[in-house]
């Protein structure tokens, strides 16, 4: 028997054949091409899904489950899929419903970053932690919760949206409606804003020069030494460690695992994160936390999605 998994964002699919240990076999990527629509990107799932599994030789009757990790917000619960920003018409889609049908296999959604918590979890750098947080910094800001070691996605699924805690009042304005959520202030998205409204302002920044600087750009010129993309990155770091604190008071975990391509930036935004980390959290609620860098790399969602569909199919022993 096997499993499939299956890992969705804005720009790519990938879906994933495992036996059922949860080892992955087989791995098909496809360009999600989200701008042409819902029914679009769901045509893609079901053929990306056809194709693995003729790839690796299994046909769809031999699978127990197939797990799905996509932005949020989704409720897992109702196997709905609500409004996530990079998949436009996705808006409460019975994704459940209509992967079971139309791949034959019983399916099952979640949140992506829940996903990669629980990937880390079970087989990455989070084994033998009950209380984990998952945290990413990339071009958004999200957060995985395992508590007393299983998945918590809150009331409807919206647990660890850690991206719009307020943490500048009257700050820019994000995607979500507020103002001075830490994701438009410290994501990759958040850091590029930052770059080109100060860049524009500040002659002798190497931003100055790029007419639309990325958090990539950031990074190199602070490596260069430019001083304004290293106060850019300190500021971001800042704001990250506030919400980060604010995770810690309420949640008490054993263990983050922080990822995302944001962290590679290094110092300049880490050591400010943790500064304000410690400064914004209660010392008891941080008593014996580790913070760990992921084991899974760039397959984290892939195998998240996997273990997720061996929990639906009953198997509920870590690989």
């Amino acid at each position: 028997m096997a499993l499939v998994g299956i890992d969705l964002g804005g720009t790519q699919l990938r879906v994933a054949i495992a036996d059922d240990r949860g080892r992955l076999r087989t791995v098909v990527r496809r360009p999600t091409e989200a701008a042409r629509g819902r029914q679009h990107v769901i045509g893609r799932i079901v053929a990306a899904v056809a194709d693995a599994l003729a790839e690796d030789g299994t046909p769809a009757s031999r699978v127990r489950a197939l797990g799905i990790g996509l932005p949020g917000p989704v409720d897992p619960s109702a196997g709905l899929v609500i409004s996530p920003a990079n998949l436009p018409g996705f808006r409460n889609v019975p994704l459940n419903r209509i992967l079971t049908r139309g791949t034959g296999i019983r399916s099952y959604l979640h949140h992506d970053a829940h996903l990669a918590a629980l990937g880390e979890h079970r087989r990455g750098a989070g084994r033998g932690a009950s209380e984990l947080i998952y945290v990413t910094v990339s071009t958004g800001i999200g957060a995985g919760l395992l508590i007393g070691g299983e998945l918590y996605a809150g009331a409807h699924g919206s647990a660890g949206e850690i991206g719009h805690i307020v943490v500048q009042k009257d700050g820019p304005l994000c995607t979500c409606g507020n103002r001075g959520c830490v994701e438009v202030l410290a994501s990759g998205t958040g850091i590029a804003r930052a770059a080109r409204e100060l860049g524009a302002k500040t002659p002798e920044s190497a931003l100055h020069r790029l007419d639309s600087p990325s958090a990539e750009d950031v990074v190199r010129a602070a490596r260069a030494g430019d001083q304004l993309a290293i106060s850019i990155l300190e500021t971001a770091g800042a704001y990250l460690g506030i919400a980060m604190g604010t995770l810690v008071n309420l949640f008490n975990p054993q263990l983050i695992v922080l990822g995302g391509s944001v962290l590679k930036a290094g110092a300049p935004l880490l050591t400010p994160m943790r500064r304000s980390m410690l400064a914004s959290s209660w010392k008891a609620a941080r008593r014996g936390l580790r913070i760990v860098r992921p084991a899974l790399g760039d397959d984290v969602g892939l195998i998240g999605a996997v273990e997720f569909a061996r929990l639906r199919a009953g198997h509920a022993r870590p690989a």
